[in-house]
């Protein structure tokens, strides 16, 4: 009995050690794989690895070229006087309506999280009291990227940075839970989504050109974003029983189709990104719905496009040459409009594309895009304060709210925002201006209200 008891002390104690053996090799296997994985990465920065280097080499690619471009300050310092940061939400987060503060509040909220002065960061949305989908979306990108970059320092046998923790706080409007919910940071960065009666989401589509480089492939993924952006239009319009006829929905499919293309091919980080949600209301016994869509790109703003010595289209680079030679013997070009608003405004109109028209029939998407849009109204569809179209491109922002109709002149439609229909004349600068802040890339805007009444 004995004898059994040691054996089974001896099998027990034998086991121990050999798994002690095991934990150890296996540590010891672990320690050199990241002493290896550390070389490499040594190697890869060029010496020692520090937080500059990290920044400098491992930013994802859309926050390295946010960070490249001068225009957008981020590289600008801000004064850090504490370890903790509460950092409060514009009243109205708008890059369109409230550009300066808005995009001010981006920059402060990106350069205090990857600055590392801070433990923690709160976004206060306290005063809050709109925000405008494509200003989210932009932070929203960015906010992305970052959580990318502390990732990867996270997953890499260095030592790491104490990256801050972010929250926000005091999101008490209820129409700005709804849009943060179900499609702005919480949904997108934490996966807390929440399912609203009212609303329906197109949530933040990502297509990164550079990963998928087959074009068969890129077409296809075309062909699939673009249905799922007529699908959600076409739902949206359900909610207050409203149909699109065949035919519509064709002419959108198409429409959408080659602003994709568009913002694929004007990104000089390959992506592009597009997101909406609509938002029904009962209000007085009035059924009505608010429609949001953003689609956006980082890279080259439409007037640098057309300035490249790359662009083909020598036709209508000489076109707009001339066109601001008449500007500036009219005196008509000042701090508010500049050679880059007329540009990017005489880029919209059809049969304008910078792509050699040789290899491609393009050039009619940016208005008939607008067109189909503002058509979703109806033709009881009234002008109202709230239904615009935005289009931000570097440093030129234009709207389009009704107000100016789209005319059709020498067979080719076109929109002047100004009362002769005339491009040679002075757009009306409410719609059409230069601002100082900066869009590093190009930005479409669209919220239409749609009342159940009007007729498609």
């Amino acid at each position: 009995m004995i004898e059994i008891e040691k054996e089974i002390t001896y099998s027990i104690s034998q086991k121990r050690h050999i798994n002690s053996l095991k934990r150890k090799k296996k540590k010891k296997n672990k320690r050199r794989i990241e002493h290896q994985n550390f070389l490499r990465i040594k190697k890869e920065l060029g010496g020692k690895v520090t937080y500059e280097k990290l920044i400098e080499n491992w930013l994802p690619t859309n926050l390295e070229y946010l960070f490249s471009c001068e225009k957008t300050r981020f590289s600008e310092t801000l004064p850090f006087n504490n370890k903790f940061g509460s950092i409060k939400i514009p009243k109205n987060f708008s890059l369109i309506e409230n550009a300066s503060e808005s995009y001010s509040f981006i920059r402060k909220i990106t350069i205090s999280i990857l600055s590392l002065k801070f433990s923690k960061i709160e976004i206060d949305y306290s005063e809050c009291e709109n925000i405008d989908l494509g200003a989210q979306i932009y932070l929203d990108i960015i906010l992305k990227d970052i959580l990318k970059f502390v990732n990867k320092c996270k997953t890499n046998p260095i030592k790491c940075p104490k990256f801050p923790k972010i929250r926000g706080v005091n999101i008490v409007n209820p129409d700005i839970q709804k849009m943060l919910f179900s499609v702005g940071s919480p949904a997108i960065h934490t996966n807390n989504t929440k399912i609203f009666d009212d609303i329906i989401p197109y949530k933040l589509c990502i297509h990164n050109k550079e990963s998928n480089a087959n074009k068969l492939k890129n077409a296809q993924r075309k062909e699939i974003d673009s249905t799922e952006m007529v699908e959600y239009i076409i739902e949206s319009l359900d909610r207050l029983g409203k149909q699109l006829t065949p035919e519509k929905i064709e002419d959108f499919s198409t429409v959408i189709g080659e602003i994709l293309i568009n913002a694929e091919e004007h990104s000089t980080t390959r992506y592009r990104f597009s997101t909406g949600y609509f938002q029904e209301h009962n209000i007085d016994e009035e059924h009505f719905g608010i429609f949001n869509l953003v689609i956006l790109n980082f890279g080259e703003t439409i007037y640098q496009k057309f300035k490249s010595p790359d662009c083909e289209n020598y036709k209508i680079i000489n076109r707009m040459e001339e066109l601001s030679k008449k500007y500036t013997k009219k005196n008509i070009f000042s701090s508010t409009f500049k050679e880059e608003s007329l540009w990017t405004l005489y880029a919209l109109q059809e049969g304008i594309t910078s792509v050699s028209t040789k290899k491609y029939k393009r050039g009619n998407g940016s208005i008939r895009f607008i067109e189909s849009f503002f058509n979703i109204k109806g033709v009881n569809g009234n002008e109202d304060d709230l239904s615009r179209l935005s289009i931000l491109s570097g440093n030129t922002k234009i709207t389009f709210d009704g107000k100016y109709k789209i005319r059709e002149k020498d067979k080719f439609k076109v929109m002047t925002f100004n009362e002769s229909g005339n491009i040679e004349d002075k757009p009306n600068r409410k719609y059409v201006k230069y601002d100082n802040e900066y869009f590093p890339g190009t930005l479409i805007s669209a919220k239409i209200l749609i009342n159940k009444n009007d007729i498609i």
